[in-house]
């Protein structure tokens, strides 16, 4: 089930128990106090007040009612007045001492709908008679010897509260617990903290069945936020990791620097002063030297520009389809011209005479220049450094591969970030970090990938794959 279907179900799910808690809570009360009512139920009188008025004989001024009916009313302990149109009374039967002889309209309205105030409970009929105005009050003292119904209305109120403070705090820990937490994490990945709140383990717990019940609903939001947080940690100390590198890696690139600096700097006062008369043997050898150094600063402030470029993808690459087999031929002829290749034993395996690739002959030159110098430079003499290149399907691989001291994993892991030199005392360290992290973003921008294994003291291999033609 979807999350936001699994989330309705939720809601409604509760929303549907609190329906049923409420309905329980109602009946189990209707059914209590009928039963308290029905307990203590009086027998009544079986006349009415109507009945009783039909049952009055007026003859002569003289009222009279039916022995039956007077029975009636004992039974029943109530009385009965008359009274005339004035509201004074003129007849009453079984009548207490305390009640009143005359009414007002007013008043026997008044103790009709209030019986409480007078302690008991009136009926009034009225009819007209021989053209008089007769009007009959009958009336019954208001007893109730069960003490339930003086504190149960009260009671009732307090317990419906109670009842519904508790039912709102359970149903809204049920469904606002989870949000919640997520809130408390997600708050806490926005001041930087990224870790899982603290109630995370507990919810995980064995024994936290029921909060893990509840949170399961949110479980694809919760795995979200807990890979979120993770990545996010793991991004944090890559950046310190990568900003403590930056730094490293300044310091060095500022000593690289100032050492040709400097070595210009010391030859050029060292000719302009006059003091010495040198040579012109000297003077062209100091003037190689400088040219050197200026060579190395130009190459280094190369590396800054192309890295910054292929980062931003502004560099201005041209594609041509071009035979890769001379084309690495090539590359590997240049660079046993270097002064360290000159010991090393290189190879080139193909099994076709021509494979074709729509390639950018300057960078990717660059790039595989940087992978061999890096199989020359921190190796010892006599290691066998080959370049094997074969095509599938639509793929062509290329693998440089050396039979050298190899990387520790550490090394591995780091090889193309930016900044990164190894730190194996028995390679030379000499470089400013940019070279292996070139070759790759040149390789990723002709749409290739490239793979680097490695083991100590057996070698290293470098595997790159180009597609034959670029996808537009």
């Amino acid at each position: 089930m979807k999350l936001k279907n699994r989330v309705a179900f939720y809601f409604v799910s509760r929303l549907f128990w609190l329906i049923v808690i409420w309905g329980l809570l109602i009946g189990v009360s209707i059914i209590l106090f009928s039963f308290f009512l029905r307990h203590d139920q009086t027998e009544t009188s079986r006349l009415s007040i109507e009945a009783i008025a039909n049952n009055t004989v007026i003859q002569n001024q003289e009222i009279d009612i039916h022995n039956s009916v007077k029975e009636d009313l004992q039974d029943n302990d109530i009385w009965l007045q008359v009274l005339d149109e004035n509201g004074n009374e003129f007849f009453s039967f079984n009548k207490p001492r305390e009640i009143q002889v005359h009414y007002s309209p007013g008043e026997l309205v008044s103790d009709y709908i209030y019986p409480a105030n007078n302690s008991y409970q009136l009926s009034t009929w009225f009819e007209t008679i021989n053209g008089q105005e007769v009007t009959w009050v009958t009336g019954k003292p208001i007893t109730n010897n069960n003490p339930f119904f003086y504190w149960a209305n009260n009671l009732w109120i307090v317990s419906i509260i109670v009842i519904g403070i508790i039912i709102a705090i359970y149903f809204g820990k049920q469904l606002g617990d989870p949000l919640l937490f997520v809130m408390e994490w997600i708050e806490n990945l926005s001041k930087g903290n990224y870790e899982e709140p603290s109630n995370y383990l507990k919810l995980h717990s064995k024994n936290h069945k029921q909060n893990r019940g509840k949170h399961k609903v949110y479980k694809e939001l919760i795995m979200a936020l807990s890979n979120l947080t993770s990545n996010l940690k793991k991004s944090q100390v890559e950046r310190e990791r990568l900003e403590k590198t930056r730094e490293e890696w300044m310091a060095g690139v500022s000593h690289d620097l100032k050492t040709p600096l400097s070595t210009i700097k010391g030859y050029t006062m060292l000719i302009a002063s006059g003091e010495y008369n040198l040579r012109k043997e000297e003077v062209r050898r100091f003037a190689e030297t400088m040219e050197e150094r200026v060579a190395y600063m130009e190459q280094l402030i190369e590396d800054f520009s192309l890295t910054f470029q292929l980062k931003n993808g502004a560099i201005p690459i041209k594609f041509e389809e071009i035979n890769l087999k001379h084309f690495i031929k090539d590359i590997l002829e240049q660079m046993k011209k270097l002064p360290k290749a000159s010991s090393q034993i290189f190879s080139l395996e193909t099994s076709k005479e021509q494979i074709l690739s729509d390639i950018d002959t300057k960078y990717l030159k660059r790039a595989f220049e940087n992978l061999i110098a890096n199989c020359i430079k921190h190796n010892p003499p006599k290691t066998k450094i080959k370049i094997i290149l074969y095509e599938e399907a639509e793929k062509i691989h290329i693998t440089i591969q050396d039979d050298g001291i190899g990387m520790n994993q550490e090394t591995v892991s780091q090889l193309f970030d930016q900044y990164f030199r190894g730190t194996d005392s028995s390679s030379d360290n000499s470089g400013i970090g940019l070279g292996m992290a070139i070759a790759k973003q040149i390789i990723l921008a002709h749409q290739g990938n490239i793979v680097v294994k490695s083991k100590m003291n057996i070698g290293t291999q470098f595997h790159i794959i180009l597609p034959r033609r670029l996808k537009e």
